[in-house]
């Protein structure tokens, strides 16, 4: 350190400057690969490309029908997950479509305050005019798997609702076998 009459105590530094240069990042994969020899040469055909066959109609139909079938037993599932939490259903009734830890924290969820609101009559007819899915989004990462996000009215509040289902054998179509309420 370097002291001064006037002032605080300056510290002096040494900057080295290193040369270095780093190497040149490749435009492209090398080696090239190299081209067929017939298209060099003057007056040879190029190889023929392979044109894309043209779907066919009523697989594409089928295909269509099946998405949305699955994606009406997926919005019906997250509706009635919707219920149990919102206290209009009994957690039971998720015995088909969800596994037992979705029904536990479906069960849990029903008694937080902040999803709670008074009702006037002791059994509910029905759901509430506020309770309902806003919004779904179903992504499929794999076969078998949907992603489910969801964005869900409880009376005045809005929550984000996350679910994963897997489809199982010899089960229901589709099962619930994770839930988060955000």
């Amino acid at each position: 350190m370097t002291t001064t009459v006037d002032g605080p105590p300056r510290r002096s530094f040494r900057i080295r400057v290193l040369q270095h240069e780093p190497d040149p990042e490749p435009i492209w994969p090398l080696p090239l690969p190299r081209p067929a020899a017939d298209t060099w040469w003057p007056g040879a055909s190029p190889a023929p490309v392979p044109q894309p066959s043209a779907p066919d109609p009523a697989a594409v139909q089928a295909a269509h029908a099946a998405e949305r079938a699955e994606q009406r037993v997926i919005g019906a599932s997250v509706g009635l997950i919707l219920h149990v939490i919102g206290g209009r259903v009994p957690a039971p009734r998720l015995a088909r479509i969800a596994a037992p830890q979705v029904q536990r924290y479906a069960a849990a969820a029903a008694h937080r305050a902040d999803l709670r609101r008074g009702v006037g009559s002791r059994r509910p007819t029905g759901p509430a005019p506020g309770d309902r899915v806003c919004s779904l989004r179903i992504d499929r990462p794999a076969a078998g798997v949907a992603e489910v996000a969801a964005v869900c009215r409880f009376g005045e509040r809005v929550r984000a609702l996350a679910a994963r289902f897997e489809q199982r054998s010899g089960q229901a179509p589709w099962t619930c076998v994770a839930l988060r309420l955000g």
